[in-house]
């Protein structure tokens, strides 16, 4: 370890911090150039790049017509500047997410100046040496223990290729699509817009989508990425010409699957209010740690008389990020003293110290207006937890609760802003929470 970062609590403004004696700071932000910028991400690890990335040569995505590279994860950032404080945004379609936290220094070991970019709400960070309009370095993910190599390149805004070859097809519309994991399949359904060679959609499935996912159509081949902080999708396909496609995804280090699907423009989704029942009928309870260790029960006056919506949930779920963000806005612009949400949050460490910072973070960085709490753990064992409903089948999950505290009807999963379902959610959202709290 060369240095200590020294972690600054501004969101989302960047400001001056403090380093050990190996780093100096520089207050002015001046190192990182502004503009567009293309982010890669060596997905695999058998791929001798990935090994050393300060060794790939910057005029290879000049010298071929095709800058892509099998497994290498393309995405795009914008950096800006208002005074002195620096902002990254990361660019997914019309989707752009914010860095909430940036560390500028120079490491006088390598001579180089580095960054770190923190994606607090996720717990990951993104730390690079720059140098020359290059970043080298890796996204780091505790949770999973990934390090994930990462390269930045400065003026290059496209995300692919550079030129654009001539699209055979066009395959805007809904599809039935399968993915095939080793611990079994996901079926979902495909919702893409194509407008030339750019292409967006996302994935949608029972229990979520798969965010904003960009790229291109080049000929019979087709490719979409993601990269939030929190997660990271690579998609790549072949186009049969027969209304059919077929491809691998990665995502992350681990994630790994093929993919089939067909051209189907009738496709709909499960009903997502059916897939998850109410187990018995007695009233709801429990009683759960806040993120300052505070019990947390039902039972408290606080909650008496209300409605309440329960929100399934964990901080390394990007769903469950964009639900937390719906919730908020409609909390804001929507005040009713009749309505209470409580999330309960499972989260990866057994740690009380490492969880609590975690919560603490969330709530602050998505500027949460209602109560989180620590409920467990995800996995086999969480939903012993929550023994009012049968089983968490996905998360997010929300659970609707009536002044009585019993179960009125539960919601699994979340369809999110990229998806066709969203706006639809949202009215149906609304009706609901009008019945809930008309007495």
């Amino acid at each position: 370890m060369l240095f200590k970062w020294w972690k600054i609590l501004v969101l989302p403004l960047f400001m001056v911090f403090i380093f050990n004696s190996c780093l100096v700071t520089n207050q002015k932000f001046d190192k990182l150039m502004p503009g567009i910028w293309r982010g890669e991400l060596y997905l695999d690890e058998n791929n001798p790049l990935a090994r050393n990335i300060s060794k790939v040569g910057n005029d290879q995505d000049i010298t071929f017509k095709n800058a892509f590279t099998e497994g290498v994860l393309p995405f795009n950032f914008e950096v800006t500047y208002q005074g002195d404080s620096m902002m990254i945004d990361y660019i997914n379609g019309d989707n752009r997410v914010r860095a909430e936290e940036t560390l500028w220094g120079f490491n006088r070991k390598s001579g180089k100046d580095t960054v770190r970019i923190n994606f607090v709400a996720y717990d990951t960070y993104i730390r690079a040496e720059v140098e020359d309009g290059i970043m080298t370095g890796a996204w780091y993910n505790p949770r999973k223990n990934w390090r994930v190599p990462f390269r930045g390149l400065a003026g290059k805004n496209y995300r692919f290729n550079i030129a654009d070859e001539k699209p055979d097809y066009n395959i805007s519309g809904k599809w039935d699509v399968v993915f095939h994991y080793e611990s079994g399949k996901d079926t979902t359904m495909g919702q893409f817009l194509q407008k030339g060679n750019k292409l967006t959609g996302t994935f949608s499935s029972p229990t979520g989508d798969y965010g904003f996912l960009e790229g291109t159509v080049e000929r019979d081949r087709m490719y979409l990425s993601e990269f939030t902080g929190g997660a990271a999708y690579l998609v790549s396909g072949k186009i049969t010409g027969t209304g059919r496609m077929e491809g691998t995804f990665m995502s992350g280090l681990t994630g790994r699957a093929t993919w089939e699907a067909v051209f189907n423009p009738d496709a709909v989704l499960p009903d997502a209010s059916i897939l998850t029942k109410a187990a018995g009928n007695e009233a709801v309870n429990f009683t759960f740690p806040d993120e300052k260790g505070n019990l947390v029960s039902l039972s408290d006056a606080k909650f008496n008389g209300k409605a309440k919506i329960l929100a399934i949930t964990g901080t390394w779920c990007p769903n469950c990020k964009d639900e937390a963000r719906f919730l908020t806005e409609y909390l804001k612009n929507n005040q009713n003293d009749r309505l209470e949400v409580i999330a309960l949050s499972f989260e990866a460490f057994d740690d009380t110290t490492k969880v609590r910072s975690l919560l603490t973070n969330y709530k602050k960085v998505l500027d949460l207006p209602y109560t989180v709490l620590w409920a467990g753990k995800p996995g086999p064992e969480s939903s012993a937890k929550v023994p009012f409903i049968s089983g968490i089948k996905a998360y997010p999950t929300m659970v609707f609760l009536d002044r009585n505290n019993q179960i009125v009807s539960v919601h699994t999963g979340f369809s999110g802003p990229a998806t066709n379902e969203y706006e639809a959610f949202k009215k149906d959202f609304a009706l609901q929470i009008e019945k809930l709290t008309k007495w």
